[in-house]
């Protein structure tokens, strides 16, 4: 009788476990919050920003792929995006952060809808044949993980102006590590930023790939390029 009891017990918390997990999957998830740059530390925007608290999109940019191709927002199109900003010779939070872009890769694999965007923030070093040799130490997949470049200026003000991660510049200072961040920006295929992540932390990179999935669920036509 008591070996019964203990076996109901068991069958019912498995039940009870299983229902709550299938009522938690139903339940619509509250979408992503959209940050502007009212809603970020006002040290990593521009002060013309600072005070706009809506409709921020990441503006236009001419970049140069791997392969030394013209990238820019048409080359993205309607994909979600997840962007960081490296340099090749980094000895340090890089090498973090090229080892979550491989996870976030791999975890995506077998879905083009994502795209990872690094750029360098130190084009004067990093040509495009640097980028193209880096890319292929990290197996990047061609058309699914852009190791990017353009000026140092324009780099800057994609960083500080459209992504809200770069501190203000210090006149004459060629001082990298203003853009050197460990942040992972998630953009989605509207060009709004919805989330930033620690590039260095496996945990916050779990958030980030949970987040891609609530992401593919607020947009579920996305075409597939």
């Amino acid at each position: 009788m008591r070996s019964l009891l203990i076996r109901a017990l068991v069958v019912l918390t498995v039940f009870g476990g299983a229902l709550g997990f299938a009522l938690w999957k139903l339940t619509p998830q509250p979408p992503l919050p959209v940050y502007n740059p009212s809603q970020v530390n006002e040290e990593l925007v521009s002060a013309e920003l600072r005070s706009i608290g809506r409709n921020h999109r990441i503006g236009p940019y001419a970049l140069t792929d791997q392969y030394g191709r013209p990238f820019g927002p048409q080359t993205l199109g309607r994909r979600i995006a997840v962007v960081d900003f490296f340099f090749a010779t980094c000895p340090s939070i890089c090498k973090e952060m090229a080892r979550e872009m491989r996870r976030l890769q791999a975890h995506f694999a077998d879905d083009p809808r994502i795209a990872l965007l690094s750029h360098t923030v130190m084009p004067e070093v990093d040509s495009v044949s640097v980028l193209y040799a880096y890319s292929e130490q990290q197996e990047a997949v061609r058309d699914r993980w852009y190791f990017l470049t353009a000026t140092r200026s324009e780099i800057y003000a994609l960083a500080r102006s459209s992504y809200l991660v770069a501190k203000e510049p210090v006149e004459g200072s060629e001082d990298h590590s203003l853009i050197h961040t460990e942040r992972f920006v998630l953009v989605d295929p509207d060009r709004r930023i919805r989330g930033y992540y620690d590039g260095t932390s496996a945990a916050s990179v779990d958030q980030l790939i949970t987040d891609i999935g609530r992401l593919l669920d607020e947009y579920p036509d996305l075409p597939k390029p």
